[in-house]
């Protein structure tokens, strides 16, 4: 039993549905096509992931399980001999993260020790968002009081009695605006980042979380987190952004770890990181931003959009590309250089 770790709070978000899809080849315009066609029928994504590192490739997208149905007959429409789940599950938040690899590895090992299978991970720089089946949120919501202690609640029990008459509060309303560029509260951009890729055996997902409790020891930042549908049966694939590491190398460190992973490392990355006032009540966004991307030739290594934020991983030399093609679909204030 590790010591408890004292956060804020936790949200959680039902009563959605979640569409995996893993295609056989290059990504190519899957998610530009899909997110468009979506964003046609005014339907909101709460949460979309996309992996394409040259090894890895997939998609998660999230949406109120009331518009399944027209959803995913889009996806059968716009995805075409690609392998497709869908599950009625929930976005489980966790929250403040301040990108603490403590936090997510605690995560990570509280929910491999309880058995609890997490089918997508997400961050944003305020919380880490984790993506179970719908019957076993219970579960794990009262997991993390095995690992981490809450100021707002002291007991899964109190947490359940916080949450009568809201059942709304959390749920993605579609705006009736939509402005010609979104606008951002600011761009935040981190460099000097290494991509690690790590493929790894069903069960050995918290051997990684104890190795970022390690690597949380150096100060480091958790810039990026995701999570891939699965490829192949009881194999994961995780992704996350580290600031290199002096004296033991973060792959290393891993590798004594989980010996059984297989790590695989892009050096120099850059993440970019922003949120807006209706990020998370419009549709639209995440197209509106892939399409940026796409057209302005930069390869998008990750992108996770959560809830009302997104975080997007690039080679390290394609960051101002990326920065000017934001800049054409997003009203941009400012855009800061963050530590990394």
């Amino acid at each position: 039993m590790t010591s408890s770790l004292r956060l804020g709070g936790f949200k959680v978000l039902k009563d959605v549905t979640l569409i995996s899809l893993v295609p056989p080849e290059e990504m190519g315009d899957l998610p530009v096509r899909l997110c468009r066609a979506i964003a046609d029928k005014k339907i909101n994504l709460p949460y979309v992931s996309v992996i394409d590192n040259g090894r890895s490739r997939g998609m998660h997208i999230m949406l109120d399980t009331a518009n399944r149905t027209s959803a995913t007959r889009l996806v059968d429409r716009e995805s075409a001999n690609v392998t497709t789940s869908i599950s009625e599950s929930a976005i489980l938040s966790i929250f403040p993260y301040r990108s603490n690899p403590i936090v997510v590895g605690s995560l990570l090992e509280v929910f491999d020790r309880q058995g609890i299978d997490t089918q997508s991970y997400a961050n944003s720089p305020s919380a880490v968002s984790a993506v179970v089946k719908r019957d076993l949120i219970r579960k794990a919501g009262h997991a993390l009081f095995d690992t981490f202690t809450f100021s707002a609640y002291r007991t899964p029990e109190d947490w359940s009695l916080a949450q009568k008459g809201k059942e709304q509060l959390y749920r993605e309303v579609v705006a009736s605006y939509q402005e010609k560029k979104p606008k951002v509260y600011g761009l935040e951009i981190r460099e000097g980042l290494e991509f690690i890729h790590i493929q790894l055996d069903d069960g050995g997902i918290g051997q990684i979380g104890s190795a970022l409790r390690d690597l949380s020891k150096r100060g480091l930042n958790l810039a990026f987190i995701s999570k891939n549908p699965r490829r192949l049966q009881g194999v994961e694939d995780l992704f996350i952004c580290l600031p290199p590491s002096s004296g033991h190398p973060n792959a290393e460190v891993m590798s004594r770890m989980a010996p059984e992973a297989v790590i695989d490392t892009i050096f120099p990355a850059a993440t970019f990181s922003m949120n807006g006032p209706h990020f998370g009540d419009r549709y639209g966004i995440a197209v509106e931003l892939l399409h940026a991307i796409k057209e302005s030739g930069v390869d998008l290594l990750a992108l996770n959009c959560s809830i009302a934020s997104i975080i997007g991983v690039v080679p390290l030399d394609q960051i101002q590309a990326a920065i000017r093609a934001i800049q054409g679909c997003f009203e941009v204030p400012s855009v800061t250089q963050k530590d990394a």
